[in-house]
């Protein structure tokens, strides 16, 4: 039965996963041992999202731990029963003794060669960074190790959402090298060192900024740093290309911004212009570097037109028997906004209960017009169009975007070469910088 559970619980995560994010990209999946016990641990920037992604994309189902609290919300606790989830008690919240049978679970699961998640940082958050970890991972990873665990490895796994609020945004899950437990012992230094190890586990495969503002500056940086001014067709690089730059100019901005301010100040205004140049136009960072020869655009066109005219019909009817489960999520969310670290939460959760209450009402009535036949056909037409409905919006909008780039770039010319020029400004400023770095450390 709990086989059957765990295929059904990865089966929902992964369709979830699907339909929520445009992209989910896994860089280091072979670094997850195959076989033995595991502790994942990651950090925690997203809610009750952080777990689904994890029992979707990685290669070992993990028994989670959960704050006990969510057992008393009816809309999440099904789902905690149905993964199996490990209930555990916080301080903040009460009597903390009944950990003994959360220890004695993990322990168990451990032992017999299973894994087990949790994030170590104890709370989801909304902030730029980690947060200072709790000593639970270290202390369930040596005790597990105490209780009979032959060994175990401690992967440290980052999630980095593109706008982790945003329905159809892109994420990228780093996993990391394994912390193998350096001895059993169980003590308080133990515990600390090992804790210790975790984090900085853990930061190699985060993004960990002072401030949103330094987070969008140094995304930025990357961007240009890495993609340089030769001419290319507009395409996003997937988030896992630009990773290891955005780590090492996050981790030399601070650097940069104590020994020369005045020029860090100089590139913040040059990006902060660039910025508002490319929202003011609807454009990309892609778009301005872009190469559009005519036989290019006359290709794409004409691959893209008939396209869309294809699928109309049926984006058509899926808009209209999905319209309003597809918007409840979205006002959900909207209520919950300033809460950096719910609006996706309530949005999955929304539209998990949303979607299959519409389609079994449209189910019902078709079944009153045409019987079994109508009902049946309906259950397939429903959610299949659905989908036809939301990639044909996304493709959509897509193609509008690049036909409003192309117009702009080359119908106002010399805001497009303001654009180049100032990105080409900021690349040889970056250069500058990062050329000059060793110097300064030395």
């Amino acid at each position: 039965m709990r086989s059957f559970l765990d295929r059904l619980t990865r089966a929902l995560a992964r369709l979830l996963v699907a339909v929520f994010y445009r992209s989910a990209e896994v860089d280091g999946e072979a670094r997850v041992p195959a076989r033995g016990a595991v502790l994942f641990v990651a950090n925690h920037g997203n809610a009750l999202v952080d777990p689904m992604v994890l029992v979707a994309l990685m290669p070992r189902l993990p028994r989670f731990l959960a704050k006990h609290t969510l057992w008393r919300n009816p809309a999440v606790m099904p789902f905690l029963r149905l993964a199996g989830s490990i209930p555990v008690y916080r301080a903040r919240e009460g009597d903390t003794s009944r950990n003994r049978d959360t220890f004695a679970r993990c322990f168990e699961e451990l032992a017999a060669g299973g894994a087990v998640a949790l994030f170590p940082e104890g709370i989801s958050h909304d902030e730029p960074a980690l947060q200072p970890l709790r000593t639970g991972a270290a202390r369930i990873a040596l005790g597990a190790l105490a209780a009979g665990a032959e060994k175990i490895a401690i992967v440290p796994v980052g999630l980095t959402f593109e706008e982790k609020g945003r329905f159809r945004s892109r994420l990228l899950v780093s996993v990391g090298e394994p912390i193998a437990p350096a001895s059993a012992a169980d003590d308080v230094d133990a515990v600390r060192a090992l804790t210790a190890e975790i984090d900085a586990g853990l930061r190699e495969v985060t993004l960990n900024f002072d401030s949103w503002d330094t987070a969008r500056l140094v995304e930025r940086a990357a961007a240009i740093y890495a993609a340089g001014d030769a001419p290319t067709r507009p395409k996003r690089a997937a988030l896992a290309e630009h990773f290891s730059l955005r780590r090492a100019f996050g981790g030399g901005y601070e650097a940069a911004r104590a020994s020369e301010p005045e020029r860090v100040a100089g590139l913040e205004g040059m990006a902060r212009r660039y910025e508002l140049l490319l929202a003011s136009f609807g454009l990309r960072d892609d778009h301005v570097t872009a190469d559009y020869p005519w036989r290019h655009a006359a290709g794409y066109l004409g691959y893209r037109v008939p396209v869309l005219l294809l699928r109309l019909p049926f984006a058509l009817v899926g808009l209209v028997l999905n319209y309003v489960p597809y918007r409840l999520p979205g006002l959900v969310g909207d209520r919950v906004r300033h809460a950096g670290d719910q609006p996706a939460t309530y949005k999955v959760l929304t539209g998990l209960v949303a979607f299959p209450v519409f389609w079994a009402l449209e189910c019902a009535l078709a079944w009153r017009g045409w019987g079994g036949a109508g009902a049946a056909a309906m259950a397939v037409v429903a959610p299949t169009t659905g989908w036809i409905a939301l990639r044909f919006a996304e493709r959509n909008e897509s193609f509008w975007r690049e036909l409003r780039a192309w117009l702009v770039l080359r119908l106002v010319p010399h805001r497009a070469n303001e654009l180049r020029v100032l990105r080409r400004m900021m690349r040889e400023e970056l250069q500058a910088l990062v050329e000059g770095a060793p110097q300064q450390a030395r």
